[in-house]
């Protein structure tokens, strides 16, 4: 039976190997002799934001083994008509192991990220999808947008 719960410092180390496998991914040409500089920085960045509350992650258990994660990340930015407090949630990390994928796991994980918005009154959610993410997305009302543009200062 899957089990769902909020992640908490002591699952650091869970959510980081997590987060890699994501990445790998993600990123399938990624320079992974990069592993363990990334594994420490997002250990560091883990240990300081899980705590203050501005990361949340969602882990689905199986039997005690994290299985699925997702995480959502809270700012601020200046006040604009549509977001007059100014508060936002950018979602990340959705990810489910290969062998538990179209079970539901991530729509339930997503489900409480989106909670995890709504109670602290975010007044803009956003996430970047892949094409096999993007169709749970839409589900939940997230549409594509045209306007953004990025520039990486360093090349992946």
């Amino acid at each position: 039976m899957i089990t769902y719960r909020k992640a908490d410092i002591g699952d650091i180390t869970q959510l980081t190997h997590l987060r890699l496998q994501f990445l790998k991914e993600v990123y399938p040409k990624a320079d992974l002799s990069q592993d363990p500089v990334l594994f420490d920085q997002l250990t560091v960045y883990l240990q300081e934001h899980l705590p203050k509350g501005n990361f949340v992650n969602w882990f689905a258990e199986y039997e005690g083994k994290p299985v699925a994660s997702a995480g959502i990340v809270f700012y601020n930015q200046p006040p604009l008509y549509h977001n007059l407090e100014g508060k936002v949630g950018y979602i990340l990390n959705v990810y489910t192991l290969p062998d538990y994928r179209r079970k539901g796991i991530a729509k339930v994980l997503f489900g409480k990220i989106l909670e995890e918005a709504r109670e602290r009154n975010t007044g803009k959610v956003s996430l970047h999808a892949s094409e096999d993410g993007r169709a749970l997305y839409e589900q939940f009302g997230f549409v594509a947008g045209d306007n953004e543009m990025t520039f990486r200062l360093t090349q992946i």
